[in-house]
């Protein structure tokens, strides 16, 4: 593989996993489906994720998809594997590639002599691309996709001829300047010509055929959505599906922990006797890893580890928020482990420590701590198209059932690409009585309440939309986490984008009224030993940080009009948000849960008594 073939695994996550499409600086691909990974074929290039969390909630997630069929393989136990890594293996031999194949399959050629008409022609699989001198052979820039995710090429034959058969031919011919469909047609030697503009009236392309061409060997299937042109690089080609947590600290002791490493090897030790087969009759890290264990040692490590997961396995699906909140509230001075291969250590904060009462009222933050270090591990297990799904713990319990069709990286799941980022941040813990007082006292013509009423007409307007308005303590914790993300980044010289939210509005089940308030702002990399300390820095300062944090915001460049009223702003960004903008409040939109939405700087500034 060439340098410039390369993607960093944080895209490969996040952005070009399993039916995407990737632009090379000579190419345009599509990453192929997991079936095809190196890890199908029983190749060890790949690091296993252990986190038992997260594996059950995708478990119980992906065997509820949108047609009532699991996206799991039968009899399998989920696993979660990094994405191979450019370099040598242990074994010195050549990490294997990620598996792509050319994609659109059309291409268009160019010759100097005339740039305005290009030959547009089919790729073959197999064939050498083929063209005169000083010819230049490009993918073509359209594909057809639908809402359920299917992608397909465009049929341009079908399209010009309109069902007429002929095999004359074809050129693309641009006569504007900038790309721009109106001014390109697309022509046959025969005679037969359309103006590509025609591609994007409606139902153009006709009936989705169901294609997943990321799936080696997949047969199509019927699909009655509607197939749409899309800019082959275009951002809604693809969505993906992840799910991120924090991971927490164990109970499990370190034999346990062993058994939990190795479980698949113990699946048929049914007895006492049988607890030391797998170590036995192992390869070489079972053995060292249980050196020295005795018989009854893992037989009692082995029933605690199943009844654990038996346990985990038959109980409620539960947001994965509610158990991080709960130990990152919990008050206690040291939590998690205080070790350098700890996943979680943070401790609450004496309030002399930060609290100024001189420099700004913090009495709705009931208490703050320093997360010394955290691993956030994210996992992809699907991907939409046209428009993007919530997370299905966006708080409250979705399934894969979302607003689009969510589609599977594999013909059947049998493991799924994460990745750990290790980092610090800082968690705040909210008195919810006192920010659900300060929102008492905002009148009916407040910013908050416009943006509420918006916002219900905005959900109301599709039926297919399933987030109800999350209440207004998410509003107010939300643009301060903004306000905060932005005035850090100053003050500490991290970039804003190497930054990120984790917001903790939870209802206890059944009420519908929020009981816990939280906000953790942390940043991660990937390397092992996460950030070098300059977020926890800020602890001590948070006063006087909020202080010249609610300055700057208490005026934007954009004033009046993003302070204004939003009659006269009637696009979906501007339903669901206040008085938030790219010269305020917005920040990289992979910094935020929310995509830049349900922010409103004027109502936070009133609850924070500035304004």
């Amino acid at each position: 593989m060439s340098s410039k073939d390369e993607i960093r695994l944080s895209q490969l996550i996040q952005t070009f996993g399993p039916g995407a499409i990737v632009d090379l600086p000579d190419n345009s691909v599509m990453i192929m489906g997991l079936d095809s990974w190196p890890i199908a074929f029983g190749n060890q290039s790949m690091r296993q994720i252990k986190e038992p969390r997260l594996v059950n909630y995708l478990t119980k997630l992906l065997n509820n998809s949108e047609d009532g069929e699991s996206w799991l393989a039968t009899g399998v136990t989920l696993s979660l594997y990094e994405p191979p890594l450019n370099g040598d293996t242990p074994t010195g031999h050549k990490t294997p590639a990620v598996p792509a194949v050319k994609y659109p399959r059309w291409e268009v050629v160019s010759d100097p002599s005339d740039l305005s008409k290009q030959e547009l022609r089919r790729f073959r699989s197999g064939e050498k691309p083929k063209g005169k001198k000083g010819q230049t052979i490009s993918p073509v820039r359209w594909v057809a996709a639908c809402s359920k995710g299917h992608i397909d090429d465009i049929d341009w034959r079908y399209f010009v001829h309109q069902g007429k058969n002929c095999q004359q031919t074809m050129y693309m011919k641009d006569e504007g300047a900038a790309g721009d469909p109106q001014y390109i047609t697309v022509q046959c030697d025969c005679g037969a010509n359309r103006k590509l503009s025609e591609l994007f009236t409606e139902n153009a392309l006709g009936t989705c055929k169901g294609y997943r061409p990321w799936i080696e060997g997949y047969t199509a299937t019927a699909c009655n959505e509607s197939q749409r042109p899309m800019t082959r690089g275009a951002i809604n080609n693809y969505y993906s599906q992840t799910l991120k947590l924090i991971a927490l600290p164990t109970d499990q002791n370190e034999i346990e922990q062993k058994i939990q490493d190795h479980l698949p090897a113990f699946d048929s030790v049914k007895s006492l006797e049988e607890a030391l087969h797998p170590i036995h009759y192992g390869q070489g890290p079972i053995k060292n890893a249980f050196e020295g264990i005795s018989q009854a040692e893992v037989w009692a490590a082995l029933q605690k580890v199943r009844a654990d997961q038996i346990s985990s396995d038959t109980s409620d699906i539960e947001n994965p928020k509610v158990e991080e909140y709960a130990i990152l509230a919990s008050g206690k001075k040291l939590i998690g482990q205080n070790s350098l291969g700890a996943r979680l250590h943070a401790e609450t904060l004496d309030d002399a420590d930060w609290r100024d009462p001189g420099e700004f009222d913090t009495s709705f933050i009931s208490s703050l701590a320093k997360v010394h270090r955290l691993c956030e591990v994210t996992c992809l297990y699907g991907f939409t198209r046209i428009e993007p799904a919530p997370s299905p713990f966006d708080e409250i319990q979705e399934d894969i059932t979302l607003e689009v069709k969510g589609q599977s990286l594999a013909d059947k799941v049998t493991w799924l690409p994460a990745m750990e980022q290790f980092g610090e941040g800082l968690f705040l813990k909210f008195d919810i009585s006192e920010v659900q007082k300060r929102i008492g006292t905002l009148g009916k013509e407040s910013s908050l309440n416009e943006l509420k009423q918006r916002y219900d007409s905005w959900y109301q307007k599709d039926p297919t939309r399933r987030r109800p308005y999350p209440g207004d303590e998410y509003v107010f914790v939300h643009s301060l986490s903004h306000l905060l993300i932005e005035q850090i980044s100053l003050e500490a010289g991290y970039p804003s984008t190497s930054l990120s939210e984790r917001i903790y509005v939870l209802k206890p089940e059944g009420s519908g009224r929020v009981s816990k308030l939280g906000l953790l702002i942390y940043a991660a990399g990937g390397g092992s030993q996460g950030t070098l300390g300059g977020l926890l820095d800020q602890a001590i300062n948070l006063p006087a940080t909020l202080q010249r944090g609610i300055k700057r915001q208490s005026v934007c460049g954009n004033d009046p009009i993003c302070s204004s009223d939003s009659e006269l702003l009637t696009s979906d960004v501007d339903m669901i948000n206040g008085a938030a903008c790219h010269g305020c409040l917005f920040t990289a939109e992979t910094s935020c849960e929310r995509r830049n939405t349900l922010l409103d700087r004027i109502s936070m500034l009133e609850i924070l008594g500035a304004r």
